[in-house]
Order: structure tokens, then C-alpha cells, then sequence
């Protein structure tokens, strides 16, 4: 019963009707289950080749990255896509980035 007692969130007995005995039962707290995010922001100034960037309601591969001068002033960051498109955003910009990617 100390291993019970132990291991367990919630236990008790309840005397069984005939007098003959008991009935022992124990609860134990399942751990919590979260699922892993898929995806996760980082700053544009993160951002590395080959990972994979959601831009324009889809994902992206990265081919290239470099630094930039943003037109309202500031650092910015270009970000070449593997279509030959580029995006030119501010290096703290909140970027979403695929968890899993060998860069990410």
C-alpha cells in the first residue's frame, strides 16, 4: 500500500457489501500531452538557408540570406526564395519558421 500510496494522485478501499474484505482502487494522473508546434516566430535576423519560411500564405524554402537597409530606416534582412522571388523585411520582423528544418 505505500507503493500505492506513493504513486498514486488519488487511492482508497470501500468495504465490500457481504463484510468479506475490500476493494482497493487507486487514480494516477496521466502526464500532460502537448502536441510539438510545427511551426515557430523568430526575428528575420534569425532566419537561415534551407529553412523553410512561411511568406505570401504558404512555405518557402530560403536559399539566400543577407543583410539590407530597411527604406523606413533600419537594419533589414533579404530573404531569396528557391522560385527567385525576394523579400526585404525589417530584421526584427516576426518571421514563422518550420520546427524541424536542419537550420531550425
Amino acid at each position: 500500500m505505500l507503493l500505492v500510496a506513493a504513486l498514486a494522485h488519488r487511492w482508497g478501499y470501500e468495504t465490500r457489501p457481504a463484510g468479506i474484505g475490500k476493494t482497493v482502487f487507486a487514480e494516477l494522473k496521466a502526464p500532460d500531452i502537448v502536441a510539438e508546434p510545427e511551426a515557430r516566430e523568430v526575428a528575420a535576423v534569425m532566419v537561415r538557408e534551407g529553412q523553410k519560411v512561411r511568406v505570401w500564405g504558404e512555405w518557402r524554402t530560403v536559399r539566400s540570406v543577407r543583410g539590407g537597409q530597411h527604406a523606413a530606416g533600419g537594419p533589414a534582412v533579404v530573404l531569396e526564395f528557391g522560385d527567385g522571388t525576394a523579400l526585404l523585411v525589417q530584421a526584427a520582423e516576426p518571421l514563422t519558421v518550420r520546427v524541424g528544418d536542419p537550420c531550425g
